[in-house]
Order: structure tokens, then sequence, then C-alpha cells
């Protein structure tokens, strides 16, 4: 072991001590910037969100939009096209300059030309060449409107064209046609002496916009702040919305988010549509509709078996034949069956049906003397023995059958 006194490279990182004194790393920490990377691998050891700088640009990959070459770095306006070659490095639209006219050549109707680079009329001359810009026939230097094809006179100088004028109304030999003050060319509403200004263009003046500055909105009839458009009471001051649209406001809704309920009378929780007591606060369910309530009710589905004793066997309080067989739960606790197995006796014929439930040998007693068919020798009881009963199921059909 070599004494750090004599050892070039305390922290073994493969840079040695006296060029990490120099470069400002730790020589007794191999990793510099504790990125993970040792500062001989690091290119930035003293950066730990960077490691490597593929392209040598001396920005790291991390932080290099184009890590692969070394030219570019940047991407300002992200379309794709490094900040150093892009002529507009702020506007995703244009790259390229071609003529040096400061005017993108996507923007550009001439992009070899430096001193064109629009053509209004599309004539293939540029507006400062062209002495009628807008091709409308007269000449740019008595053009009022030189960019407007539709308009090259403005008899009263109100900014707005004549032609313009007589589809709009207003007087193309008077700047204000109203009288407002305001010059027609600038007036969003000419002829309206009340209005000159539409401030979010939803076609209503400022002065009768309750909300000049929201396009979606220009009225509010009940003034509580909320526009007409978002307002779904709009003539209710004390609602503005109806979050479950049952017609019922959410600050007078009780259940706001319920389309089936508004009103909670008894204030227990349950809307008063589904309480069956809505008056009654301990009280809101009547399972088995016998006008007791399921918390006063000792059975609640009436079926014949206590809630308490339907907590002991497992069974529903709440559904009068919990194992769907046919037969309450009361009646199967009785007789003996299983309230939680449609076929207590699994012979394969449900409790309903089986007149011996409990049997699995029986299921069946034609003649109801109580003894199974399987076991009794005169099934139909009608005093003739099955075996020589030609129907020995219909007691109507006594005939012996004919001896062998």
């Amino acid at each position: 072991m070599i004494d750090d006194e004599f050892d070039d490279d305390d922290d073994g990182d493969g840079v040695s001590d006296v060029d990490e004194n120099s470069n400002g790393t730790d020589p007794l920490n191999s990793d510099s910037d504790s990125d993970g990377v040792l500062d001989d691998q690091d290119a930035f050891p003293l950066d730990s969100g960077e490691t490597t700088d593929t392209d040598g640009d001396g920005v790291g990959d991390n932080g290099d939009v184009f890590p692969s070459d070394p030219t570019e770095d940047s991407d300002n306006d992200g379309d794709g096209v490094g900040n150093n070659a892009d002529a507009f490095e702020n506007d995703p639209t244009e790259t390229t300059d071609t003529d040096g006219d400061s005017v993108g050549d996507n923007a550009d109707a001439f992009p070899n030309d430096a001193t064109e680079d629009t053509d209004t009329d599309s004539d293939g001359t540029g507006n400062n060449a062209d002495t009628d810009d807008d091709n409308d026939g007269t000449p740019d230097t008595s053009d009022a409107f030189p960019l407007d094809d539709t308009e090259d006179t403005d008899t009263d100088g109100d900014g707005s064209g004549d032609n313009a004028e007589a589809s709009a109304g207003t007087d193309p030999f008077t700047d204000d046609s109203d009288s407002d003050g305001v010059l027609d060319g600038q007036d969003a509403f000419p002829l309206d002496s009340g209005e000159t200004t539409d401030t979010d263009g939803d076609g209503v003046g400022d002065n009768g916009d309750v909300f000049p500055n929201d396009p979606t909105e220009d009225s509010d009839n009940d003034g509580d702040g909320v526009g007409n458009n978002a307002d779904a009471f709009e003539n209710d001051p004390t609602e503005t919305t109806d979050t479950d649209g049952d017609f019922v406001g959410d600050n007078t809704d009780a259940f706001p988010n319920d389309a089936t309920e508004d009103t909670d009378t008894d204030l227990d929780g349950t809307g008063d549509n589904a309480d069956a007591f809505p008056n009654d606060p301990t009280e809101d369910t009547d399972t088995d509709f016998d006008g007791v309530g399921n918390n006063a009710d000792t059975d609640d589905d009436d079926d014949g078996l206590s809630d308490t004793a339907e907590a002991d066997a497992g069974t529903d309080p709440l559904v009068a034949d919990t194992d769907g067989d046919g037969v309450q739960d009361g009646a199967e606790n009785s007789n003996g069956t299983d309230p939680l197995d449609s076929d207590s006796d699994d012979d394969g014929v449900g409790d309903s049906l089986d007149a011996f439930p409990n049997d699995p040998t029986e299921d069946t007693d034609t003649d109801e003397d109580g003894t199974g068919n399987n076991a009794d020798t005169d099934d139909d009881g009608d005093g003739v023995l099955d075996v020589d009963d030609s129907d020995p199921l219909d007691p109507d059909v006594s005939a012996a059958s004919p001896s062998v």
C-alpha cells in the first residue's frame, strides 16, 4: 500500500491529484459529483446532471438537443433546426432567409429577391415594383386602399371605403355617421351612437356587454356575476350550477351529484325519493313493506326468521329466500332444510319441488301418503300395486296390467 504522501492519485479514479486540484475536482473522492461515474470517465466531473458529450461540443448529452451534432445544441422554437442554422430561431414556421431580407422563405413571395417579399395580387410582380398592388385598376398612388381590390376610395376620409360604407349603410360622405365622436373606420358600431368598441369581438358593444372581455358572454340577467350562457339558472341570483342536471340548483340541492334526489326532509342522509320514511330520521328502509322500518323491525325480510337468527345462520336478513330455491328461510329453518343450499339433500331436485327435501333417496309422493314413490308399492294409492298397475302414477287408471 502506498501512503497518500507518495500516491499521485489518492482516490484511484485515474486522474492525478495535481490535475484534480487544477480542474477543481476532489482528489480524495473518485466521483466528485456523486453521479455514479468516476471522474476519469466523466466528461463533466463537477456536474451531477451530465456525464457524456457524444459530439464533443462542450454541452452534455442530457442538455444537448442535438447530442450527435457538434455544430448544434439548442432549438428554441422546436422546429427541428438548431439555433445556429436557423435564421429565425424563435419562429417555428421559418428556418431560412435565402435572400437575406429578414422575411422567411415560407412567407416570402420572392425568397430569392431581397428587394421583394409580397405580391398582393399574385401577378408575379412584387409590391415594391408593382404600381397597382391589388390589381383593381386604380394606381397605388391614387388608391386609398392599395392592398384591397374591393376598395379604392374613401370620400369622407374616415378610414372606411365607400363600398364598405354603402354595404354597411353608413354615410360615405360623413366621416362619423352616428355622430358619436369616433370615425366610421374606427367605430365597431358606426351606426350606433351608443357603442364604438367590441373588445372581445362577440358582436355586442362594450357599453352594453356585461362581460366586455369574454367573447362567450354578454349578459347576466340575474346579476350574480355568472353570464347567462354559463348560468344554468340565468334568472335566479342564488343559483348558477346544476351539476346533476335535475333542474335543482346545487346550492339548494341536498344531493347535487345525484340526479334522482334533491331533498332530504329528515336529514338522515337518504333522499326523500329513496327514503321509505322521509319524515323519520331514524328510518329510511322497509324491506318487507310492513310499515315498520328495518331499524325497528326484528325480521326485515318477513321470512319468519329473525334478523338475529339470520345473522347466526349466515342467511341474508334482507332476502326472504337466501338460496333462491322457492322456500323462505324461516320455512327452511322449521323443516330442517338448509336455507343456504337450494338442494338440501343433494339429490338433484330443488327443495321447493322435493317432497322429501331431507331424504336423498326420495323426492316424489304421488299419492301424498307420506311414503316416497321409491319405497311406496302403490304410488298412486289406487289399490293396485305398482307392479300390476298399467299406470302406477294415475289413480284413475287402475286396471291391472295383463299377466305374462
